[in-house]
């Protein structure tokens, strides 16, 4: 049972507990004489208490990781002692003659961790035997332990003691890497036979272990004992990339391949790649992937391939083309991935981790070879052959590898050089199919959101039409038959979810500005195709999609009239007549299902063909201010009978208000007829103080920038009906004094634009009536409202004060000095009050 298991488990951890304590007292005491006696220099009883210290890693009982910790401890006082043995002023005794001593213990591992301990001194010792002499007898002695776990910790202390000696061998390099990989090939065979003293089930060779890390706990623990002779033969000084392809990666492959289990073998493959350089990696990658194809049948090696791929993927990347090597990493790795996707599909070649592999290499390809269609190409057949039995009714593709699916078929989207031909090739198509009808729309939005991301430029028709036929899921119902008509309710009656819905939409709206080219009239007609597209798609996508469509076409004005060196001045006129039209007839498809979106579209339009009819010749400007005059009269009218709310409508009105008196090319008389339009329109709010702001607003319609004449009379009366509507407001809601406030600054910007009907008598009653009715309400006064009000009077008592300065000196600027301010001296402290 459960708590039998957990009762016994505490139980050993209990007994190790005890016996690592025990062990600890036996080295602490050793410890202490042995200082002692280093101190008092005292060779021979040094040494017999070293002997005892390094007996105590005789223990077979405890676990792998108590007694590393025990070994720690053994070794710094080893080392203590070696420090001591180099003085032999103090002893009195040769190297050699210690060397000796050490040999007559009588248990073999205590007596060899002391001659490794002195064997390391002698061989950098000067008139000593060679270091090579002495290195071959601590080889050849080591072997006479064969315990698993005190063997490794013994080769182990051997390693350590001597890597930083190995430069003074007289065989050199080739010497060293003997040495060093003798050592790793004994490490090895210990560590394998640990499997046999662990788990049974791992014990097991038949066993198929699905991932690389699952290694029995006692080769977990003690893995980086055999790494770290991988890891010294890499930091080897003189080991070129011949000596490496030539001596060392073959005895490395021959061990990885020894060992009897799968875990074993993918754990010193990975070791060794990690150690070693990716410019040793790149001359032999082709037998690095062979070795791991034999590896590859029992064990899953997605995550050690997928990292040296990167690896190999960021030094070519970082290097200069001159400086590359000359093989083709993209070649070798699909052509061994190629071999293992013709394998059965086991726990060492899931389709999950094959398609991270593809994924991998794909952008692999993407980094190295930008904009090689070829190589993609062979990528993306080779997915659809890896998935040719999925995507079925019988067979459909799980959910977790749909994901990798969609990022191969996303990757290659985001370079500009690579989408015409990848689109055209038949590999996307056949992907989405494998999908299935539940990811397709989640397929096209990765396509769609790789091309943004990337900014990629749709320069043709074709490219686009591909591209739309990928996404059609994005653009349709599931139960579009291609029948416009019969599309006006499709998507009401549709189950969307709203979030995942919009943000598809406006994916396909921003799109819509990735369609670039030099001549406007290739523009036009993708912008056509974009069109053809969205309108069958529904009200519920119109409303998402047209308005981005709209401004992408009305972008094309400013491209057309700037072509002023081009003959051909009745066509480009032509041209902007289609335009215009075509962004007539998509504001009625918005219409009514988004007016306020719509009214801004509308007065969009309008502007542009002002624009464009300023800048055209005077026998074209005229079709051009129809145009014009057409889009001013449908603004009006949506902002009439189809915005709804009433803050809307005042929003509107400030648009239109502000797009109106930027215009240039509108008849005067049709000028006229749209300002009183406006101004009926105010009268027909429903509430006194949005009758006051509008009023307030449509004001400005009677002074133009431009220098019209206007009806300045109407102005006055727009100023005079909006405050007639803010007395009739506060009488409702006596805090609504911020609508005098409104109107202040209105005239007072009429006055600074120099209106000759605005004269200094009206801001001044103007001024005493925001204070009186400020006044009224007290300590109730919004304080945005007194804010405004302040900032107001301050400003105009600054230029009072500039305007007498300047009358001072002899200019004339005396238009502010008929401003009476002096009923708001309370609020500004810089208004001087008037004099009894």
């Amino acid at each position: 049972s459960c708590s039998a298991m957990a009762s016994a488990g505490s139980t050993k951890a209990a007994e190790q507990a005890s016996l690592l304590v025990e062990a600890f007292g036996f080295a602490a005491e050793h410890r202490f004489y042995l200082r002692k006696a280093v101190q008092q220099g005292d060779l021979e009883t040094a040494l017999r208490h070293a002997l005892c210290l390094a007996n105590e890693l005789r223990c077979s009982e405890l676990v792998p990781g108590n007694y590393y910790k025990l070994y720690a401890v053994v070794f710094l006082e080893l080392q203590h002692l070696a420090a001591f043995v180099v003085e032999r002023q103090r002893h009195g005794r040769s190297l050699e003659e210690i060397y000796e001593i050490v040999q007559y213990e009588g248990n073999v591992l205590p007596r060899l961790y002391m001659m490794a301990t002195v064997g390391m001194v002698r061989m950098k010792a000067p008139g000593e035997a060679s270091a090579d002499e002495v290195l071959d007898d601590m080889s050849n002695v080591v072997v006479a332990v064969q315990h698993p776990v005190r063997g490794l910790f013994l080769r182990y202390y051997l390693l350590q003691v001597v890597k930083d000696k190995l430069d003074c061998l007289r065989s050199g390099t080739e010497g060293a890497l003997k040495f060093l990989l003798a050592n790793f090939k004994e490490s090895v065979s210990l560590w394998q036979r640990l499997r046999l003293e662990g788990n049974p089930a791992t014990a097991n060779p038949g066993t198929v272990i699905p991932q690389v890390w699952e290694l029995d706990d006692r080769r977990h623990a003690l893995r980086l004992l055999v790494s770290a002779h991988l890891m010294q033969i890499a930091r080897l000084k003189g080991l070129s990339a011949v000596v490496y392809e030539e001596t060392v990666l073959p005895e490395i492959l021959r061990l990885t391949t020894f060992c009897d289990d799968a875990p074993g073998q993918a754990y010193l493959l990975q070791a060794f790649i990690e150690v070693f350089p990716d410019d040793f990696h790149i001359r032999t990658l082709d037998r690095v992937l062979a070795t791991s194809a034999q590896v590859h049948w029992a064990v899953d090696l997605q995550p050690l391939l997928q990292h040296l791929l990167r690896r190999l993927t960021d030094c070519f990347a970082g290097d200069s083309p001159d400086g590359r090597p000359s093989v083709d990493v993209f070649g070798l790795f699909h052509a061994h991935f190629q071999e293992l996707h013709a394998r059965p599909r086991t726990a060492a070649t899931p389709l999950a981790s094959l398609l991270s592999l593809q994924l991998e290499l794909c952008m692999s390809a993407l980094a190295l070879h930008p904009g090689d269609a070829d190589r993609m190409e062979l990528l993306l057949k080779g997915t659809v052959k890896l998935l040719a039995d999925h995507g079925t009714a019988s067979n459909p593709l799980a959910g977790e590898l749909t994901e990798a699916v969609v990022d191969v078929m996303a990757a290659p989207l985001t370079q500009e050089a690579l989408v015409p031909k990848v689109l055209e090739m038949p590999c996307h198509q056949s992907l989405l199919a494998i999908l299935g009808r539940s990811m397709q729309r989640p397929a096209a939005l990765a396509m769609v959101m790789a091309i943004l991301d990337g900014d990629v430029g749709i320069t043709d028709c074709e490219t686009l039409r591909s591209l739309l036929l990928l996404a059609k899921s994005l653009l349709y119902d599931e139960n579009w038959n291609g029948d416009e008509e019969a599309t006006e309710d499709l998507g009401r009656h549709m189950d969307h979810d709203p979030k995942i819905f919009r943000i598809e939409q406006e994916a396909m709206a921003r799109l819509v500005h990735q369609v670039r080219h030099s001549d406007p009239k290739t523009v036009f007609t993708m912008l056509s195709v974009l069109r053809e597209h969205f309108v069958p798609g529904g009200p519920h996508r119109v409303v998402l999609t047209l308005p981005a469509l709209v401004v992408a076409l009305l972008n094309l004005v400013s491209c057309i009239i700037g072509r002023e060196d081009s003959p051909e001045k009745d066509e480009e006129s032509a041209s902007l007549l289609d335009v215009f039209q075509c962004s007539r007839e998509m504001c009625v498809h918005v219409g009514s299902l988004a007016p306020k979106e719509c009214l801004r579209l509308w007065l969009l339009c309008a502007a542009s063909a002002d624009r464009a009819a300023a800048a055209a010749a005077d026998s074209n400007s005229s079709r051009l201010v129809e145009e014009c005059s057409s889009f001013v009269d449908s603004a009006l009218g949506c902002l009439e009978s189809d915005v709804e709310g009433q803050e809307a409508q005042l929003c509107g009105l400030q648009l239109f208000v502000s797009t109106l008196r930027q215009m240039t090319t509108l008849p005067e008389s049709q000028m006229t007829a749209v300002c009183k339009r406006a101004v009926t329109f105010c009268s027909q709010l429903p509430a006194k103080h949005l009758q006051s702001k509008a009023f307030c607003l449509c004001s400005e319609l009677f002074w133009f920038p431009q220098g019209k004449s206007q009806d300045h009379g109407l102005g006055l009366l727009c100023i005079k009906r909006a405050l007639q509507c803010a007395d009739g407001a506060i009488h409702t809601h006596p805090l609504d004094v911020d609508l005098f406030v409104d109107i202040l600054n209105q005239v007072t910007h009429l006055f600074a634009e120099r209106v000759d009907e605005v004269l200094p008598p009206l801001l001044s009653r103007l001024v005493t009536l925001c204070v009186q009715h400020v006044s009224y309400i007290e300590r109730r006064a919004p304080p945005e409202t007194m804010r405004a009000l302040k900032s107001a009077v301050a400003d105009l008592q600054s230029k009072k004060t500039e305007a007498m300065e300047s009358v001072m000196v002899g200019e004339e600027c005396a238009r502010y000095l008929d401003i009476d301010l002096q009923s708001a001296h309370t609020l500004v402290p810089s208004v001087v009050p008037a004099k009894n």
